[in-house]
């Protein structure tokens, strides 16, 4: 098993560049479709993140099966604050109770905590399912050089637009449907790719994968907002 991937091709490769010694290095090629194997290895994160946010395959292959990123489960933690809050400040906004915001009041807010545990759950149901249709279907979608690990790390880290409550923060948009369903479309389309890149499946197939998941994870959330009774 190649331990690279062409970003052009999604073939495997030896290396993504060769070392001469002295600071002389040379890129490699592909050998099935001859282009540079990984351009990014010469790219500023920055740009790279630039070309993830437009949804380049090329720019999610350097990222989830060439870069060797391993800081999934940190994102994960910060995602889970950002849904976190935001289902929070939906129950407040829906609270008609008059208190006073500030810091020390939302150290001491245990509904926060609340919301922390079922976005935990959330995802947690939602890797779940995923790992039990890959599991079902491994045959059909999972090759033998693809570890459930690989899903999961490309799963945490392609939700990285959960982050985009920041700036929801910022301007007071917490309770817009319209920013939160732009942003929850932009995690499944990034989601939907990452499946497509580390499963090297069709569009479709992993498009139809995420969205069975999230479906599944929206039923365990009004399950849960239904018998913990909090306003959905």
């Amino acid at each position: 098993m190649k331990k690279f991937t062409c970003i052009e091709c999604g073939r495997g490769a030896e290396e993504l560049y060769r070392d001469f010694g002295g600071g002389n290095l040379k890129i490699s090629h592909c050998d099935h479709c001859e282009q540079v194997v990984d351009k990014y290895v010469e790219f500023d994160p920055v740009l790279v993140l630039l070309d993830a946010l437009l949804h380049k395959p090329q720019a999610y292959r350097h990222i989830l099966l060439n870069s060797g990123i391993q800081f999934h489960w940190r994102l994960a933690v910060i995602c889970l604050l950002c849904d976190a809050y935001i289902k929070w400040a939906h129950l407040k906004s829906a609270d008609t109770t008059d208190t006073q915001h500030h810091m020390g009041f939302y150290a001491l807010e245990w509904d926060f905590y609340i919301m922390f545990l079922l976005a935990t759950t959330e995802l947690a149901v939602f890797l779940g399912c995923c790992m039990l249709l890959l599991q079902f279907s491994r045959k059909a979608l999972l090759s033998p050089s693809v570890r459930f690990s690989s899903v999961v790390r490309a799963l945490l880290l392609s939700s990285f637009g959960k982050l985009l409550v920041i700036p929801a923060v910022i301007w007071g948009e917490t309770n817009s449907t319209v920013y939160l369903g732009l942003t929850q479309l932009f995690v499944f389309t990034c989601n939907s790719l990452a499946m497509r890149v580390t499963l090297d499946s069709r569009q479709d197939v992993s498009c139809g994968l995420v969205a069975l998941c999230l479906l599944v994870q929206y039923l365990t959330s009004l399950s849960l907002h239904k018998l913990l009774h909090i306003p959905t």
